[in-house]
């Protein structure tokens, strides 16, 4: 197996891991949709966005990669409200 096959491999390896944590997340997001539903919430929190970003901002360590990271956050909690409100 050459470099790029190896790299490749491992890219495969965090793909796989990443797909098991966004299915985690995804089903923890439709029970606090189902959450705000029955206690008839909007499923839409600003200030809680606001704090997601702040604690993502914090966690990540490459500052060459924050905006990056902090689109992905953000795209996460988009495809979390869609699939609460599905």
């Amino acid at each position: 197996m050459n470099e790029l096959e190896l790299l490749r491999k491992k890219i495969d390896e965090i793909d796989t891991k990443l797909c098991e944590l966004f299915e985690n997340r995804m089903e923890i997001a439709k029970a606090i949709g189902q959450y705000k539903k029955e206690h008839n919430l909007d499923i839409l929190d600003a200030s809680r966005e606001e704090i997601v970003l702040n604690k993502a901002k914090k966690r990540i360590k490459n500052k060459d990669l924050e905006e990056y990271y902090l689109k992905l956050v953000v795209y996460l909690m988009d495809l979390s409200k869609k699939y609460q409100n599905d």
